[in-house]
């Protein structure tokens, strides 16, 4: 076999191959990932990092609904706040109209030595302990709520 011919074979080969592979890391997936509740969520990690001043461990991140960030809330003690309603206008006839609803959020923890005041925006506010608990929200990444508490809540790990 001459040299042109086996560098021919050898490219063709390599396309195909690499036709192959884009199209099994191209198609559908079955939703079956180690990292599909967390993936989502490493987005906000530095805002979560950031919020505990870089102090503590990260312990825990996972997916959390509306009704677990505020079921969380009540179990620590504190009453979840109602999102602000807005001034009901007029419909508007060209857009359909969405209801808002609760975005992409995550939860994180970290356990480490927070007192009482050090991280604004905590509730409650006069209360420290080992753990914060960050609810942040993912799309466009904020902190929706902050907890602060010695003992954690029955279904979160440290």
């Amino acid at each position: 076999m001459s040299a042109v011919r086996w560098w021919r074979y050898a490219l063709v080969a390599g396309l195909v191959l690499a036709c192959v592979l884009a199209a099994a890391c191209s198609g559908p997936r079955s939703g079956a990932s180690a990292t599909s509740g967390v993936s989502g969520c490493a987005a906000v990690l530095p805002l979560a990092r950031s919020t505990v001043h870089d102090e503590g461990t990260l312990t825990e991140v996972r997916r959390i609904s509306r009704s677990e960030a505020d079921a969380l809330s009540r179990q620590l003690g504190v009453q979840p706040v109602a999102p602000p309603r807005s001034h009901p206008a007029a419909p508007n006839l060209h857009r359909p109209v969405r209801s808002p609803g609760w975005p992409h959020a995550c939860l994180v923890v970290y356990r480490g030595n927070y007192p009482a005041g050090t991280i604004a925006g905590a509730s409650p506010p006069a209360v420290g302990g080992r753990y914060a608990l960050i609810v942040l929200r993912v799309r466009h990444p904020a902190v929706d709520r902050i907890l602060v508490t010695d003992r954690l809540p029955p279904g979160v790990h440290s």
